[in-house]
């Protein structure tokens, strides 16, 4: 009986020591799973080139592995050269907005809003509400202010440079040998585990690989739909926040509303700094409308595609491990949260399936 309960918990033990080194070690866990993403992204395209013939030989394996991070890295600067004035414009355009003029605008409201709230007890007479739109307003536009903040960051410390060359120099080497992680964890683990464990690391790989490229195409999807309607409508700042609104669906769910929730703040926030107040109400709906209509052709067509075929999963299983993963590290929890918990249920079921719960959670995969 204690063998028994033994060979149950000895993987939870071994999983729970990955958890805490992994958290030790958070940076360097960072620049290898963010590798490890970009290599997920590249591998098809280094295996094309690996087909492709020069003078009647097959192009060098090194050559597809050096021509494939090229792509990666000039697609990911195109972004940020796009996307990183974008940002700065907005803070400057928050940063413009005179805040008594709005109050001023919306004084008789608040002033009726006021007296509501006095007559039942929720503020003292003393207090206003355009007192506290002001600060909050102020605390904002103080905010958007630090437009070179970032700048101010990279030009102290040079983490951000050394990230990123380790990220590239680890991209590099999973891109090239595609077995090098799994090789290395197979290394380290017990002789009678290995083949369970290279079977849980092989399933793992093609669902996660699955799940990205699936991710990867919901999002730029996303974005086109998102920027394409603001456009028409003629929302401000339309570019960045349908790039915000696109990149939020890597969150399932809670993405959307999240993204519709920061292009609405952004939109208004530029009517604002433009004194068109009568404007704001037009804008919001458009943000809001536009929003609702691509989650609606993401529900219908493109997340049934992802999530069914890929991390095989119940939408309440999904929902559950991205409120968890969110409660655990926030945003970026959220994000890892589908591919942490499709890991997870392939190494349960690879080690414990004789367990009845275990069997339930893997009966789709």
């Amino acid at each position: 009986m204690r063998d028994n309960l033994f060979q149950y918990i000895r993987p939870l033990i071994g999983f729970v020591i990955i958890v805490f080194m992994g958290w030790y070690f958070m940076d360097v866990v960072g620049y290898i799973l963010i590798a490890l993403f970009l290599s997920m992204i590249g591998t098809p395209l280094v295996k094309k080139l690996d087909s492709v013939k020069m003078w009647n030989r097959k192009m060098p394996h090194t050559l597809s592995t050096i021509i494939s991070l090229i792509v990666i890295i000039l697609v990911i600067s195109a972004f940020m050269v796009l996307i990183v004035p974008l940002i700065i414009r907005q803070a400057n355009i928050i940063s413009s907005i005179n805040v008594n003029d709005i109050i001023a605008n919306y004084q008789e409201p608040m002033d009726r809003f006021d007296a509501f709230l006095v007559q039942y007890n929720v503020i003292n007479a003393d207090e206003t509400l355009a007192i506290y739109l002001k600060s909050q307003i102020l605390e904002l536009v103080s905010i958007a202010k630090f437009t070179n903040f970032f700048t101010d960051i990279v030009s102290t410390t040079g983490s951000v440079f050394v990230g990123t060359f380790i990220v590239v120099f680890l991209t590099y080497y999973f891109l090239f040998d595609d077995k090098l992680l799994k090789n290395f964890i197979l290394m380290l683990s017990p002789e009678k585990y290995m083949e369970d464990l290279d079977k849980a690391l092989h399933d793992s790989k093609f669902l996660l690989v699955r799940y990205f490229h699936g991710i990867l195409v919901e999002v730029i999807i996303m974005m086109t739909l998102e920027t394409i309607g603001l456009l028409i409508l003629g929302v401000p700042n339309a570019l960045l926040i349908g790039f915000i609104g696109g990149l939020m669906n890597v969150i399932p769910y809670l993405g959307p509303l999240i993204g519709m929730t920061i292009g609405s703040v952004l939109a208004i926030l530029s009517i604002l700094s433009n004194g068109e107040y009568d404007l704001i109400t037009f804008t919001f709906l458009s943000v809001v409308g536009v929003f609702l209509i691509a989650n609606i052709i993401d529900n219908l067509i493109l997340q049934p595609q992802i999530h069914a075929k890929s991390v095989k999963a119940h939408p309440v299983e999904v929902f559950l491990a991205i409120i968890i993963g969110g409660k655990i590290a926030g945003i970026i929890g959220m994000i890892l949260a589908i591919p942490t918990y499709t890991i997870l249920k392939v190494i349960l079921r690879q080690f414990m399936q004789q367990m009845k719960l275990v069997k339930y959670l893997t009966s789709r995969m």
